[in-house]
């Protein structure tokens, strides 16, 4: 049995390792309900102004779940921060 990568990234989330990696980041100045601010600040800071569009864009990894999607849940969340730890920068 293949483990989904919801499940593969969760496992993978560390909270010490994700508050050192935010702690990278400049505050960014955009507030959107539903995603937290740390999230945020990552996400404008690697991927600019565009990163609300990102939120909305299908992720291939996690079958085309968006990151809004995977923020209903805590399990999608530590998914969804294993995973942008893991983005280019």
């Amino acid at each position: 049995m293949t483990m989904n990568m919801i499940d593969f990234f969760f496992e993978e989330y560390n909270d010490d390792d994700w508050k050192d990696f935010v702690n990278c980041f400049e505050d960014a100045d955009v507030c959107i309900m539903g995603v937290p601010q740390d999230i945020i600040n990552v996400i404008y800071s690697l991927i600019g102004e565009n990163g609300e569009v990102w939120l909305n864009i299908p992720l291939h990894k996690f079958d085309g779940k968006t990151a809004l999607d995977l923020l209903l849940s805590e399990k999608g969340e530590k998914a969804l921060k294993a995973f942008i730890m893991r983005m280019p920068n």
